[in-house]
């Protein structure tokens, strides 16, 4: 069984807003992200965030999949939750996740990933997703 990976990235700006993950560190427009031909499987989702600590808020960071590569339609996964007790207070170590999945996929479809900030607002959060597809 082969294995490929995707990865897209972002900063969440406002809260209660589905923002789209399109870029991927110094590629400011790298096209869709594309099933990858052969593959069958979603097999996992990796994540990563961090927050600035702009504001003395609480809130949960979701990521959002959805698009015609996902023949059973959209997943909503949370992936984590920040705070701080006094603006610009905040510290933290996040460690990246790799939840596992088990979802179909259509092998040359685009998939289209969003973060979004909810709860409180927390300021700016940058989020990073990739997806592990197989055969």
């Amino acid at each position: 069984m082969s294995k490929l990976y995707r990865s897209r990235e972002g900063d969440i700006t406002a809260v209660d807003t589905k923002t789209q993950l399109s870029t991927l560190g110094s590629e400011t427009a790298p096209g869709p992200l594309v099933v990858p031909a052969g593959m069958k499987t979603l097999r996992a989702v990796i994540t990563a965030f961090a927050s600035n600590f702009a504001v003395a808020a609480d809130g949960t960071i979701l990521v959002r999949l959805e698009g015609p590569g996902l023949p059973e339609g959209p997943e909503t996964i949370i992936v984590g939750s920040s705070g701080a007790a006094t603006a610009t207070g905040g510290h933290g170590s996040f460690t990246g996740n790799r939840i596992e999945l088990n979802l179909p996929v259509t092998a040359t479809n685009e998939i289209l990933l969003f973060a979004e900030n909810a709860g409180e607002d927390l300021g700016t959060v940058s989020v990073g997703v990739t997806l592990e597809f197989s055969s």
